[in-house]
């Protein structure tokens, strides 16, 4: 058996439900279900009137016994058989005992706005009998079964997925600033975010770390070092277990654990009135890093210069393009102390420019020009190598587009135009030059 298309009166509630016991009909099954999910099938139920049918989980049927063959029993998704049926026919509510007022009536409003030719045909995978859905179904509902099932994501994958997360730029910050261990980075890779999104979470804490927020992001005015210190003794005590959720459950729970920090809480005394975003604290701590562990006399030629890009005969770009040339001298030209987020802005559009040419000299089929910037990068990125490139040459180019905390990253030089808060240093865009200036001469070659 495999895929099939079917309509929605072809479908059949399981009488054998795993989620009830002694169903004798369909009507029975579908108030069961309607009375025992409640909320969580109004949600349901809105969220197949806004977005469709889920792409990733197809309802999984079979052949239904003595009903002829257009009829199947829905072996998995019967949720959603169930959500479907009230918004096709918001009259299968009247009559069902125990179901709320508000429960009924939400989920009649939803069905004024549902278009049931918006889902169908259906799209299900057909089984040849019970035996066979088995072990699908035992994957879906029963747990990972030793990554056999569906291995459900922790902490610190659900928040990169949600992205924009204090705790994640905590995180960040200090991997950035600190010189940790295999093991201390193993331990962040399981850490218990959402026990220090508790503790960002309170405004007296936050005041106590000298963080403040504002539009979503977190800042701070203290100088790295008194920044750092509080930081990661917290995320040590958490990822240790030396503090857990219970010990700081209430406002005054956590209050009293940052007074417990003693000699490892700033001084806020230092506070210079200059609040900067901790993603930016991060770049430029990667920054430092950099300069301080390159070795080549190249690089450190790169580092000392004052504009973007070094003259011609240290990096050769061989445009051809009028605006392009005129944009690459002014950036040859433009001192980086005196005018840095002129010249952020300028590379941004001399980014995006480079990579449409790049795209449309070399034929890159999969390139658009209405593309995001990011998936731009990503596919000259990956030109480049087919064309030859190293791909270690070109992990920091790649970055731009993955790694929100590289100097040049598009999400950075973004928030050079769009954001209040993103000003650019002299020393950041030099270095943020020198990891990418291969991949610029490859693209200009």
């Amino acid at each position: 058996m495999g895929n099939q298309e079917l309509n929605l009166d072809e479908l059949h509630l399981d009488l054998k439900n795993p989620r009830f016991a002694g169903l004798s009909s369909e009507r029975e099954a579908l108030e069961k279900i309607v009375v025992s999910q409640g909320v969580k099938l109004v949600n349901l139920a809105e969220d197949i009137v806004t977005e469709g049918m889920s792409p990733a989980h197809r309802m999984l049927v079979m052949r239904a016994p003595g009903r002829g063959s257009t009829g199947y029993v829905v072996l998995d998704g019967n949720r959603r058989l169930a959500a479907l049926r009230v918004l096709v026919n918001p009259s299968v509510l009247d009559g069902m005992k125990g179901v709320g007022d508000l429960t009924a009536q939400k989920l009649r409003k939803l069905a004024k706005e549902f278009d049931p030719s918006s889902i169908q045909p259906l799209d299900v995978f057909v089984c040849k009998n019970e035996a066979e859905a088995r072990h699908w179904i035992e994957a879906i509902h029963t747990g990972e079964n030793d990554g056999r099932g569906v291995v459900g994501w922790d902490g610190i994958a659900t928040a990169r997925y949600r992205g924009q997360n204090a705790s994640l730029k905590v995180l960040a910050f200090i991997k950035a600033a600190s010189k940790l261990s295999a093991e201390e980075l193993a331990s962040l890779e399981r850490f218990p975010i959402t026990n220090l999104d508790r503790l960002l979470g309170s405004p007296e804490v936050r005041e106590r770390l000298g963080l403040t927020t504002e539009g979503g992001d977190l800042l701070s005015d203290l100088p790295q070092a008194e920044l750092l210190r509080p930081l990661r003794k917290i995320v040590s005590d958490l990822a240790t277990k030396k503090i857990s959720v219970s010990a700081i459950k209430s406002k005054e729970d956590r209050i009293n654990y940052v007074n417990s920090l003693g000699a490892a809480l700033p001084d806020l005394g230092k506070r210079t009135g200059l609040a900067q975003p901790l993603d930016r604290l991060a770049a430029q701590a990667q920054v430092k890093s950099h300069a301080v562990t390159s070795s080549s006399a190249k690089t450190r030629s790169l580092l000392d210069r004052k504009t973007l890009i070094p003259p011609q005969s240290q990096c050769a770009l061989n445009i051809a393009d009028q605006k392009l040339q005129q944009m690459c001298r002014e950036l040859r030209k433009l001192p980086l102390e005196t005018y840095p987020v002129a010249v952020a802005a300028a590379f941004r559009v001399f980014l995006e420019l480079s990579l449409d040419h790049y795209a449309s000299e070399n034929k890159l089929a999969s390139y658009k020009v209405d593309l995001p910037l990011k998936q731009k990068v990503e596919h000259v990125a990956t030109g480049l190598q087919n064309a030859g490139t190293n791909k270690r040459d070109l992990q920091a180019f790649r970055a731009l587009a993955s790694n929100s905390n590289a100097v040049l990253s598009v999400d950075r030089l973004h928030g050079v135009i769009h954001s209040r808060y993103a000003l650019p240093t002299a020393s950041e865009l030099r270095n943020g030059w020198a990891e990418v200036q291969v991949a610029f001469t490859k693209i200009w070659a």
